[in-house]
């Protein structure tokens, strides 16, 4: 009866978070309704499912983005690489060294957040153009890995500046040099925020189109939210396959997410939250 009652006093909240919840999940029941039909049906029945399904859309679909896939691995796999190993350290150099001007080249750093990337696009095209990097692997993972850095230096330097001094103290002790301390010690106590870094910088560069789009023309380069745009020509869209293509898009992000999910949320709450 107490639960009744609860619900009586709470339906208008009840209704508008059960209106929110359709709103925020039925675009991603619609990706997938999408997914297993033909343009007509497409066209006849867009927001309902329709039979026969479609599954040979999958087929289509992974046939044309596999070589994609592999780019977006490899680009993903290297721009995370890069950005935990590179964060680590500085993260590790701020919240544990003292240097003159340390405060002021840190909020300097990270200054940068609050600057928009479309601000800086016309630059990095410049950039890259100047150093020959255009279809080229290195002209994405470069500005990619430079951008992933404030934020991740960030949650690092946090991270090891919330760990007990005690703990830096006793490896002193015991002899262990500051390579080693960093190595053995702060790095496997930084796992989580390390999942938390490699998380965000996936989602960063695996979703990313415009940065793709000014520097890359050469299929052979495409990552895969680039290459979902070859779908589309000037006379007709596959739009089975196309979203079929978003479906097999999402399944490696979620995957890692799934498996993540403990570390990066262990991240997020605990020296995330530090200023």
């Amino acid at each position: 009866m107490r639960l009744f009652k609860n619900l009586k006093h709470d339906w208008p909240f009840q209704i508008g978070l059960l209106f929110f919840g359709i709103i925020t999940f039925y675009p991603l029941i619609l990706v997938l309704i999408t997914s297993v039909k033909t343009n007509t049906q497409f066209y006849q029945q867009f927001w309902l499912p329709t039979l026969p399904f479609h599954l040979s859309n999958y087929v289509v679909a992974f046939e044309r983005v596999y070589r994609f896939i592999l780019n977006s691995l490899f680009y993903s796999g290297t721009v995370i690489v890069g950005v935990a190993v590179l964060s680590s350290i500085c993260g590790f150099v701020f919240a544990r060294y003292q240097f003159p001007a340390k405060r002021f080249l840190f909020l300097l750093f990270i200054s940068l957040i609050m600057v928009p990337g479309v601000l800086t696009l016309a630059p990095k095209f410049i950039l890259i153009r100047d150093l020959k990097m255009l279809n080229q692997p290195l002209g994405l993972i470069i500005p990619w890995l430079s951008a992933g850095l404030v934020l991740s230096t960030w949650l690092m330097r946090s991270y090891f500046e919330s760990l007990s001094q005690d703990l830096f103290d006793a490896a002193y002790i015991d002899g262990a040099s500051d390579p080693q301390i960093f190595l053995w010690l702060a790095i496997p106590l930084a796992r989580p925020m390390l999942a938390t870094v490699a998380i965000t910088s996936l989602i960063a560069t695996w979703n990313d189109l415009i940065w793709p789009l000014v520097t890359i023309s050469d299929r052979k380069w495409m990552p895969l939210a680039q290459g979902l745009v070859q779908f589309s020509s000037s006379f007709e869209t596959d739009w089975g396959p196309l979203f079929a293509g978003y479906v097999i898009a999402s399944v490696p992000l979620l995957i890692i997410f799934v498996f993540a999910m403990k570390q990066f949320i262990s991240g997020l709450t605990s020296g995330a939250v530090k200023a």
